[in-house]
């Protein structure tokens, strides 16, 4: 039997929880504070983060956690060192922005999605890196990165001695930056690495950075990240070996061809305009070329092939987490313990027990405890939370099971 729904007037200095499992610990925690660090720091390691199949696997763990009053940046950096991934918060997204956020068992990137939503902002995975920025940027980023691709692609197809140059190009790196380096010198890592020159750099403004990552980025997402966050983006030439920087067009567009079946063609030009005004249609016979935004190529993906765009979005359930490979940290005060169990079913845990048998026992699950552990095991963390009350507990998978002693 589940926990049944109880309105409780508790207090929490502050509660968080934070699952996932990744390639080693599965961590669940309920934290006092969340605090970083606001001081800059020149010498940083670069960190360890997870990366290609692994980074998208743990984007697909269970992720629960609470923040009240928070600012951004400690939650992001939180996240990525709990985590073990790379977060890039844009420039443009105020830092000390504080958050009220509630998350309960979603996925990692589902719940960063809610993240960004409370600062009015989008996420795109590039590379092996979670961005976070303005709803536009992230549109002509997506936008951007496929018109970069298909670039060195034709100038490929035109020049066939090319091809290793393009291949250097799509070689995965990690840059990495310290607190209060300037774009300039992010990219100067980028064009270093690549052997590329920059041209029009006159067009990068005078700025100090907050420490981050680009984690295991090819050139046009090494690139396309620093200088979106600039608005700024820029043209391949000839050779593969030199970018000319340029401020990104008022209108970010790229073209596709599809070919409507079932319908007339006239029909779907209509709908389509309706739906997405700002398009350019252009019909060739039964083909129609399609000029508009990434994001509007994803919508217009899902009206004609249904089936195949409800695969891809599709969104991916947390994979339950058994409660021994987690550990726990919680410091409380004066909780009930009704509340923390309630709390810990949101993450994926689940209680079972006889309520009546509980109540017969003269056992009260509403009795407040103040408990502190720090990443403690299954057993440590359970025994402390039920050692107040005559009660067993028996651990399956990730179901706890109550009964009076």
């Amino acid at each position: 039997m589940k926990i049944s729904r109880y309105q409780l007037n508790w207090w929490f200095l502050f509660f968080l929880i934070l699952s996932s499992s990744g390639i080693g610990t599965i961590r669940s925690t309920i934290a006092a504070q969340v605090s970083e660090n606001p001081l800059a720091s020149l010498n940083r390691d670069a960190p360890k983060y997870l990366t290609n199949r692994n980074f998208r696997r743990v984007l697909t763990q269970p992720f629960s956690a609470s923040w009240s009053n928070v600012e951004i940046r400690a939650i992001v950096q939180r996240i990525r060192s709990t985590q073990k991934i790379s977060i890039i918060l844009d420039r443009k997204i105020d830092p000390a922005l504080k958050l009220k956020l509630d998350i309960q068992n979603l996925t990692l990137e589902q719940g960063l999605k809610n993240l960004a939503s409370k600062a009015h902002a989008k996420t795109v995975i590039v590379g092996s890196n979670i961005y976070i920025g303005p709803e536009k940027a992230v549109s002509n980023l997506k936008t951007l990165l496929e018109l970069r691709k298909q670039e060195l692609f034709e100038l490929t197809e035109s020049h066939p001695k090319l091809k290793p140059r393009v291949l250097s190009l799509s070689r995965r790196k990690t840059f990495h930056y310290q607190d209060l380096d300037q774009p300039s010198e992010i990219l100067k890592q980028i064009t270093d690495a690549y052997q590329i020159t920059a041209k029009n750099q006159d067009l990068i403004p005078h700025d100090l950075w907050a420490h981050s990552t680009f984690s295991s980025v090819n050139a046009n997402e090494a690139l396309s990240l620093l200088l979106i966050q600039l608005n700024l983006t820029y043209l391949w030439n000839e050779q593969g070996t030199q970018i000319e920087l340029i401020p990104i067009p008022d209108s970010v567009i790229i073209k596709r061809t599809y070919t409507p079946r079932g319908k007339l063609v006239a029909d779907v030009i209509n709908q389509l305009k309706e739906r997405f005004p700002d398009i350019i249609v252009v019909q060739t016979g039964k083909t129609l070329s399609i000029s508009t935004s990434t994001e509007v190529h994803e919508e217009i993906e899902k009206l004609f092939n249904p089936k195949t765009a409800y695969n891809k979005t599709k969104p991916q359930k947390p994979v339950a987490i058994p409660i021994q490979r987690r550990k726990f940290t919680l410091r409380v005060k004066k909780v009930p313990i009704l509340a923390v169990m309630k709390k810990l079913e949101q993450s994926g845990i689940e209680f079972e027990y006889d309520d009546t048998k509980i109540a017969e026992a003269g056992i009260d699950l509403r009795q407040r405890v103040d408990i502190t552990v720090e990443e403690a095991n299954a057993q440590t963390f359970f025994d402390s939370l039920f050692s107040s009350l005559n009660l067993s507990y028996k651990i399956e998978g990730t179901k706890i099971l109550l009964t009076p002693k």
